[in-house]
């Protein structure tokens, strides 16, 4: 027995409303059969968007009170700058300017220029050797830094230049804190890790020869210690 649609559910089905009696199953299959976009919202997904939005909204406002960044926050989660704004407005939170009127700016320290990168900090931009001004006022500050290491900010907001917001470590242990600190890198880390060892067995499979490769390098490399 052939089961029709009437008129009045087909609109229904335009207006994303599931039709009473209607499995939500057969709705997506004659909205698929008839072009129609159909995206119902029910309770159980009206209820996890409202959650998923809570979720962001708490996120945000902990980033614009650690960092006060927009146009960061906003790449960070997805959302759009004017979003970013509205919840900082509702929470009371005084954000920094503008990112663009900052990078436009350059500071003078010691007679050099030092102007806003795309890296995220202010560089040296004059004639000499490309440093870091974070790096050059921590070193006036606590002397020469000896090895390999970086200056990173403890608060995490990289127009703060002020002495006691600089910290110096070793590369290792910036990305371990960022790896513990970060629940956003540290996804990413484990979907990258998880990402090319998927690639690897991909390629050793098609490629057999890829495999024994690997196997003997790692074992040239355990003699080799």
């Amino acid at each position: 027995m052939i089961n029709y649609w009437t008129e009045a559910e087909i609109a229904m089905l335009r207006e994303n409303i599931l039709p009473p009696g209607r499995k939500l199953k057969s709705a997506y299959t004659k909205a698929f059969r008839l072009g129609i976009c159909f995206c119902p919202v029910t309770k159980k997904s009206f209820k996890a968007q409202l959650e998923q939005a809570a979720y962001v909204t708490g996120s945000v406002i902990r980033e614009l009170q650690k960092t006060g960044k927009v146009r960061a926050t906003a790449r960070k989660y997805g959302i759009s700058y004017t979003t970013v704004m509205e919840i900082a407005r509702k929470a009371g939170i005084k954000v920094n300017p503008d990112s663009l009127q900052k990078r436009a700016e350059t500071i003078v320290f010691e007679g050099r220029n030092y102007a806003w990168h795309d890296s995220g900090y202010y560089w040296r931009c004059t004639t000499g050797k490309r440093e870091s001004l974070a790096r050059v006022l921590y070193e006036r500050a606590h002397g020469p830094i000896k090895g390999r290491k970086v200056v990173v900010f403890k608060d995490g907001n990289r127009y703060n230049l002020d002495v006691s917001n600089l910290v110096c470590m070793t590369p290792s242990r910036q990305t371990k804190e960022r790896y513990e600190k970060d629940p956003l890198y540290r996804a990413s880390c484990i979907a990258g890790l998880a990402l090319g060892r998927l690639r690897t067995q991909i390629n050793e499979t098609v490629d057999p020869e890829l495999k024994k490769k690997r196997m003997e390098n790692a074992w040239k490399t355990r003699r080799g210690k």
